[in-house]
């Protein structure tokens, strides 16, 4: 497939069934990260994990409410000091549209039965909220009434869709800076893994997210999870 893929992007939705998808893309991860040496990034298959399998379940369901307590991206929903509200949540899946032939071997089953000669193949997910994670608090706060901004606390490309993904990410920031616009914000923060020579870390360099201060979250005794903070102004 051509590196200049066209996505589409629509909010994940629990009617659609965007909660196991997201377990299934997340599961494809594995192998790719195995393939590059970054295995330490997820040490387990999510779909094994009944926490992870929830989680995911939750982030879809919390963007589902958001959507109809805040239907429009607007500065209106900010508090008086321009602090977006910390229930504010949003769950996307990029989608690209491709011929049935060029659907990809593993996911060939299951468009099979499909009409017509092109499908619409989901790709690529990302969720936003409007406040970090508690493991990430001694670098940023839970939010900033000061510096205000939206967090990226999910970030994924289906490893089964091959070339149809590659692209999604990147494509995926783009509508996450737009959103973060959109609410009248200037700053986009999230983390991820810095091992493996902070391979992951210069990709969101790349993409504009620049790192601003590590983290270590424990995982037994002798081990450790870590992490950088990253973020984009507008």
């Amino acid at each position: 497939m051509s590196p200049t893929n066209i996505f589409k992007f629509r909010p994940a939705t629990l009617a659609a069934g965007d909660d196991r998808w997201f377990v299934e893309a997340w599961d494809s991860t594995l192998p790719y990260l195995a393939s590059i040496g970054s295995t330490s990034q997820w040490q387990y298959i999510p779909s094994n994990i009944p926490g992870a399998v929830s989680k995911v379940k939750k982030m879809v369901e919390d963007s589902d409410i958001c959507a109809k307590k805040y239907p429009i991206a607007s500065p209106k929903i900010l508090s008086g000091n321009g602090v977006p509200p910390l229930d504010w949540d949003k769950a996307y899946v990029a989608e690209i549209d491709v011929k049935k032939e060029d659907v990809p071997i593993a996911l060939a089953d299951k468009y099979s039965n499909e009409h017509g000669e092109t499908v619409t193949i989901p790709v690529g997910a990302m969720v936003l909220m409007a406040r970090s994670p508690e493991y990430v608090r001694a670098v940023i706060p839970e939010q900033d009434e000061n510096d205000p901004f939206i967090y990226l606390s999910f970030l994924m490309t289906d490893h089964r869709a091959g070339g149809l993904a590659k692209g999604s990410g990147s494509a995926l920031l783009s509508i996450a800076k737009e959103e973060v616009k959109s609410l009248g914000l200037k700053r986009l923060c999230g983390d991820c893994w810095r091992g493996n020579g902070r391979r992951l870390v210069g990709y969101y360099d790349g993409q504009g997210l620049k790192a601003i201060g590590d983290f270590d979250v424990p995982k037994n005794e002798q081990d450790s999870w870590e992490g950088a903070v990253t973020e984009w102004r507008a």
